[in-house]
């Protein structure tokens, strides 16, 4: 049991994680935009940083989705839930959580696949900089993997537990972060 307790905090950790990336990504993202704006206001051009943007903004929108799924920021099918009660509700969740499961997993392998297959022909990005393709691609696949890894983690959970965890339930930081 302790070893499920370990792996249940380690992967709330792991999309805690993906979130701070995201952010990460996302500033990344400003800055090559405002670079971009400042070099060509001075006369130069530095090749590559609009793609380097949408690479960031690509990372960034894959990353943020385990965070905030764990944190309940997706839209739900909470209008249906909630006219729901007690075993049927229950049901409903489950069977939500299994339709997402399958989705997730199929996008997660196949991003990841997608990566693999890139490296395998080192693609090239058709802009200036003509960059290793499995390289910007790392990021959103990582991202799609870890979404269904979340999604099934709280399938098991819902499963395990009898219930999933209420919509309106607040997720304290040290809890997200495992340090309870």
């Amino acid at each position: 049991m302790a070893f499920f307790v370990a792996l249940d905090r380690w992967l709330v950790r792991l999309y805690v994680i993906c979130g701070y990336l995201a952010a990460f990504l996302l500033v990344s993202m400003g800055v090559f935009i405002v670079a971009s704006i400042i070099t060509r206001l001075m006369g130069t051009y530095i090749p590559g940083l609009t793609e380097y943007s949408g690479y960031a903004m690509a990372g960034t929108g894959f990353l943020a989705l385990a965070y905030t799924f764990q944190n309940h920021g997706h839209i739900r099918v909470g209008l249906l839930l909630n006219a729901l009660h007690g075993r049927n509700r229950h049901f409903a969740q489950i069977w939500c959580l299994l339709a997402a499961s399958a989705f997730s997993t199929f996008l997660g392998f196949y991003m990841v696949r997608m990566t693999y297959v890139s490296y395998q022909l080192e693609d090239r990005s058709e802009g200036a900089d003509a960059i290793l393709l499995w390289i910007p691609q790392t990021m959103p696949a990582f991202g799609a993997a870890v979404l269904a890894v979340c999604i099934v983690h709280n399938l098991i959970k819902a499963l395990v537990s009898g219930t999933p965890r209420e919509e309106n339930e607040e997720v304290k930081p040290a809890e997200m972060a495992g340090d309870t």
